[in-house]
């Protein structure tokens, strides 16, 4: 394969040998990336075949925390209040502790979040079965069903990640997987406790009468669960999109991730804060590499 040069004038004045060897070690850097891309595509259904042996160990640990399971070392503690001993099972606020330490975050907790975080139960990761170039997950973010605040018990959050090259441009750079669609879900909510707006009055001046009144207007404020209505990605691609929501979608992808690949696989390692040394650490490494 000959790789074009008009786009790579570094080289283009390079005697003919040179060209030469750049254009074999071009084909060669091609060669890797279609490597990667097997390999990545390889990878996903490596994890979707243990997803089941997975999600048999994530049970247990949803038994535990629910209060459902008790380990067998408290099993055997007696207890003379056995009321009390059966209201004290479970770890109360589990993912409303690990979301509040992840607070440096673009989708950081609101004081107004909390409330309604206490009745989040568990988050999920569902795998759908791998095709040729992409794979797609859905987070399920399950809420108690005396929830007061919307009336959905699970919210979704899904994502697709295509793995392949571009056959137009082989040599160009494939850093790995990458998010190329993502979709959120809608939030019933009930009267007056919807999280991610705020009611305020605002003075109206009638242009005629010159009459002013008082109306109440609605204003988007920060919440969490701004996280479930990502900005909408045009049919053309992400490169459509203004810079601001760029920025958004972006901050989405890299959180949808962290909560599969990291937080929910190691959730007991964010809860009590061993794993958020690391977590900061990535952060900083990002943030400089970023500046540079």
């Amino acid at each position: 394969m000959n790789i074009p040069r008009s786009s790579l004038s570094i080289w283009s004045n390079c005697q003919p040998s040179i060209q030469h060897r750049i254009n074999a070690l071009l084909n060669y850097q091609a060669e890797y990336f279609r490597l990667r891309v097997e390999f990545h595509r390889q990878l996903q259904q490596l994890q979707y075949t243990y997803n089941p042996q997975f999600e048999q160990i994530l049970e247990q640990r949803r038994q535990i925390i629910d209060g459902l399971h008790e380990s067998s070392h408290l099993e055997s503690v007696s207890t003379e209040n056995t009321s009390n001993n059966l209201i004290n099972r479970g770890i109360p606020n589990f993912w409303l502790t690990i979301l509040k330490n992840l607070d440096s975050y673009d989708y950081s907790i609101q004081s107004r979040d909390e409330t309604c975080l206490k009745y989040l139960r568990d988050i999920r990761c569902h795998l759908n079965p791998p095709t040729f170039q992409t794979t797609s997950f859905r987070l399920d973010f399950h809420f108690s069903p005396i929830n007061p605040f919307f009336t959905e018990t699970i919210l979704t959050k899904s994502y697709s990640i295509r793995f392949q090259c571009d056959d137009s441009y082989p040599y160009r750079s494939y850093d790995g997987p990458e998010i190329d669609h993502c979709q959120g879900c809608t939030i019933t909510w009930n009267p007056n406790h919807n999280l991610t707006l705020r009611k305020r009055n605002k003075r109206q001046q009638n242009k005629i009468s010159g009459e002013i009144r008082l109306i109440q207007v609605e204003e988007s404020i920060r919440s969490f669960f701004h996280f479930f209505s990502p900005p909408i990605i045009p049919e053309n691609g992400i490169h459509e999109m203004n810079d601001e929501d760029q920025i958004l979608l972006e901050a989405d992808f890299e959180f949808g991730l962290l909560l599969k690949q990291q937080i929910l696989p190691k959730a007991v390692l964010y809860y009590t804060g061993e794993a958020l040394s690391a977590y900061d650490m990535e952060r900083e490494d990002s943030s400089s590499h970023s500046s540079q």
